[in-house]
């Protein structure tokens, strides 16, 4: 049996960054319930670093990543995934772009994290700068009933350091600036908090347990959405 172009062939387009995508691809598997190899989802990873940079684009000092996600999204279309998923927030700023003339289901992580919730209606968010000024968990929840707390100017840049960190493979640094960001939320009423960059679950296992507790997982969300989407195609 040929494994390419099966009907519950996943696509990700990666790379932004690569252990994101790492962490991504793990959880996926891990997420899987399989009684051997062969149960697992079939899938064709474009891990692309070079991807032009969606801090610097969301602020109009960049090249706009539109144009080399959509290069990615038709190489993977061509490779045989049947359904796409993008294991980075901030790309999802060109999600509308991407999808525009897609031949296949291309899976939301705002919508994957928002299956996480369960029933919280009052949840904080800790993201890079341009994925809290787009708003884009904030409006996708607001249409749900869920609310979003505003991060203060401190935990926000608590976040930028720990993004910055984990970037350059310090992971158990970004640890304790994340940790202050989750703590000033849930203090401000969250009932929990997303972390809503793929760098920022690297630091999970570095964190206390209550506080570890009280994270939603992004990356592992759209990881779990893939699965679902997988196992009902077969």
């Amino acid at each position: 049996m040929n494994p390419v172009g099966r009907p519950d062939q996943i696509g990700v387009l990666g790379g932004m960054g690569p252990l994101a995508t790492a962490d991504f691809l793990s959880k996926l598997v891990r997420a899987t319930p399989v009684a051997r190899d062969q149960d697992h989802l079939p899938v064709v990873v474009a891990s692309l670093p070079q991807i032009p940079c969606r801090q610097a684009a969301a602020r109009g000092e960049g090249e706009s990543p539109a144009a080399a996600l959509i290069a990615v999204r038709r190489l993977l279309e061509g490779a045989g995934a049947r359904c796409l998923a993008m294991p980075c927030n901030a790309a999802h700023l060109w999600y509308d772009q991407l999808v525009e003339g897609c031949s296949v289901p291309f899976l939301h992580i705002v919508d994957a994290a928002a299956q996480a919730l369960g029933d919280r209606d009052r949840v904080g968010i800790v993201a890079s700068p341009a994925t809290l000024r787009s708003r884009l968990y904030a409006d996708r929840l607001d249409a749900l009933g869920v609310r979003c707390v505003e991060p203060t100017e401190a935990a926000a840049q608590d976040v930028v350091d720990a993004i910055a960190r984990i970037k350059i493979g310090d992971v158990a640094g970004a640890a304790p600036g994340l940790g202050r960001a989750i703590e000033a939320q849930l203090e401000a009423g969250a009932q929990a908090v997303i972390l809503a960059c793929t760098e920022l679950p690297l630091a999970l296992p570095y964190l206390t347990a209550d506080l570890a507790a009280h994270s939603i997982d992004a990356t592992d969300a759209l990881a779990r959405a893939c699965v679902r989407w997988g196992l009902a195609q077969r």
